[in-house]
């Protein structure tokens, strides 16, 4: 089932405008830890797109999200060491060890990813990068004072690549009364026939305090990485992001899910240049947002034929279709454009390729204008935007030589503004953020997996919806837990938090971060993007603030403006200016933005935000760990 993700117009706020600079600089606490933090880099012969892609999601801190206040990270010698975030701030340490590796797992040097860990209620998972992971029981943490953490179980589980990342969790209990953990491993594997893949292997074990095994496992691959991957509920479903659909491989519990038969390409795909369309040429073109008349959302196709295509009645000659091919799950929500003609010599098909973003079937029109021997097809985008290139297959563009029509684009000469710039960037590189190129992979499709059958049962366009980041959640130890972390994404200049509806199969916009699309475009150095855990409990459930860190140094935070303290700003009443009125007309809301510059330059490999006790980011190099209280010297 298709849907659409709508925005709630209560959360948007027309009004605002700008962060002003704040003077605070934060007061920064120093601590280091003698034995370095461990992190690891792709090996060179690992060095592929999709494996850095999962390498970059590692983040040296692990927050706990049932005690936000408890950080963890991994040392360079195979320790776990927990740190809190105290209300005495003179107090904070590199933490004391919760556990320690085993010297033949942080020692192996095939191992690839980083070591990753996901705190849960009693317990906590552990991948050390490779294929081994542990159960630990970690028992009460929500004191300061933590004990050490016990391996209750562990595993070789089933990879094919040997090294895996976590990247979720979830516990439940079944029918019988017994604890159920789900947990997903991501990891990258290329076999000597074919291209990298993305593989998400679901792992179930259940069991008592004493007795764990495995019950389940299942696998999917997707050609493309998932940027986003999240366990529903209880864990009945995934949400995932990419670009590419899901393909179920595997599934313990039911022999039917098997990896599919190779299936040969249609011949249009993969047809060379031929006679009857060498001679064909294809010129397209688009209504861009920024011209002052037109419509943005169309597309303009014109086929000039060659003498040897000759239509005798255009009525019943020309072919033009544009319909979803949704039945090839391959193709998820494109579209498809066949245009084939009838000619004195026979039919003549001249293209039937995927489009690069669904368009409405019911806009599709055409004229053939016989002095030119030419058809104009017209199309409508089913979202407004502008699109890097016509079809999906690049390879498919070179066959047809489809050309773009240059004279559609504006100029810089064309775009006249009343008010001067008042950023150190113009019009056409802010703006570029949402120009989808050639190698981005941005017409996404966040979907949900079905645990059962492993397929797609609701799927939501997202294409010019760029992530911005990924929010991690807050619970507790009584309530239940509905998602562990939710997609933070671009709409027009705000950032929007998406969480499933418990009540719906569609996912609900829960909370607004003000312009934060457009201030993170301009942050071109970032490494790490991170708001206090979010409490999905609460509407609107906004974090207090957000950060962005950049590769090196420098730490920015996007204070949210609270409902009921509103910064609004207006105009002094100008002399001679009778139609102001005596307070001055109201301009914009505003809210504030604080830099805070660390005292070395080393590489930041962590980052997390918290905002209890206080408002607080912690900061992770190699050596060093810094806490920065934002509180400090309130305005």
């Amino acid at each position: 089932m298709n849907t659409t993700l709508h925005p709630n117009r209560d959360l948007l706020d027309p009004e605002f405008q700008s962060y002003k600079l704040s003077l605070q600089k934060g007061f920064i606490i120093t601590t280091l830890d003698n034995d370095g933090i461990d992190l690891k880099s792709l090996p060179q012969d690992n060095f592929s797109k999709l494996n850095i892609c999962l390498s970059s999601l590692h983040n040296c801190l692990f927050q706990d999200r049932l005690n936000p206040c408890h950080l963890y990270y991994r040392t360079s010698t195979g320790k776990i060491k927990a740190l809190a975030i105290s209300s005495r701030k003179e107090a904070f340490s590199s933490g004391e060890t919760v556990f320690t590796i085993p010297s033949e797992e942080y020692s192996d040097s095939s191992v690839i990813y980083n070591t990753s860990l996901i705190c849960l209620r009693d317990y906590a998972l552990l991948c050390t990068g490779s294929d081994h992971v542990y159960l630990l029981h970690t028992g009460d943490r929500s004191s300061d004072v933590l004990s050490s953490w016990k391996v209750v179980y562990e595993q070789q589980v089933d990879l094919l690549s040997k090294s895996g990342y976590l990247v979720d969790a979830v516990t439940t209990r079944t029918c019988d009364g017994k604890l159920q953990i789900d947990y997903i491993l991501l990891s990258v594997y290329k076999s000597d026939d074919e291209m990298s893949k993305t593989y998400l292997d679901w792992f179930t074990i259940s069991g008592t305090e004493e007795t764990w095994s495995q019950t389940r496992h299942r696998r999917l691959c997707c050609v493309t990485f998932p940027d986003h991957v999240a366990f529903e509920g209880h864990a009945e479903s995934l949400t995932v992001r990419s670009t590419k659909p899901l393909i179920p491989l595997l599934d313990t519990s039911n022999s039917d899910i098997k990896p599919p038969s190779a299936k040969p390409q249609t011949s249009i795909e993969t047809i060379k240049s031929e006679d009857n369309s060498q001679d064909v040429t294809f010129t397209w073109m688009q209504s861009l947002p920024s011209l002052s008349e037109g419509d943005c959302s169309l597309i303009n196709i014109l086929v000039k034929l060659s003498d040897q295509h000759k239509i005798s009645d255009p009525k019943c000659g020309v072919y033009v279709v544009c319909n979803p091919c949704e039945e090839i799950e391959e193709d998820l929500n494109s579209c498809r454009l066949d245009l084939s003609i009838k000619t004195d010599a026979g039919d003549v098909k001249l293209c039937s390729a995927r489009l690069f973003a669904p368009v409405k079937a019911s806009g599709t029109m055409w004229t053939y204008d016989r002095e030119t021997n030419s058809i104009d097809i017209t199309l409508v985008k089913e979202e407004p935007g502008t699109w890097p290139h016509l079809l999906a297959n690049p390879d498919e563009e070179k066959r047809l030589g489809l050309k773009y029509d240059e004279e559609s684009l504006p100029t810089v000469s064309n775009i006249v503004t009343d008010e001067p710039m008042q950023s150190c960037f113009n019009v056409e590189q802010l703006e570029d953020v949402d120009m989808i190129h050639d190698n981005d992979d941005d017409d996404s499709i966040l979907q949900r997996i079905d645990g059962t059958t492993l397929k797609a049962v609701v799927r939501a366009e997202m294409f010019g919806h760029q992530k911005l980041y990924t929010a991690l959640t807050r619970t507790d130890f009584d309530s239940p837990d509905l998602c562990s972390h939710i997609l933070c994404t671009r709409h027009d200049v705000d950032g929007l938090l998406w969480a499933p509806e418990t009540s719906s199969t569609s996912w609900s916009h829960v909370a607004t971060l003000q312009a934060f699309g457009y201030v993170l475009a301009s942050k071109q150095n970032r490494r790490f993007v991170a708001s206090p855990p979010i409490d999905l409990s609460q509407f609107p459930c906004t974090p207090q603030f957000v950060a962005v860190s950049d590769i090196t140094r420098h730490i920015y935070v996007y204070w949210q403006p609270a409902a009921s303290a509103l910064t609004e700003l207006r105009h002094r009443k100008s002399d001679g200016d009778s139609s102001s009125s005596s307070t001055g007309s109201k301009v914009v809301h505003v809210a504030r933005q604080q830099v805070v510059a660390l005292p070395d330059n080393d590489e930041i490999i962590g980052f997390a935000a918290a905002a209890e006790p206080y408002a607080s980011c912690v900061v992770a190099t190699r050596r060093s760990l810094f806490l920065v209280c934002l509180d400090e010297g309130e305005e």
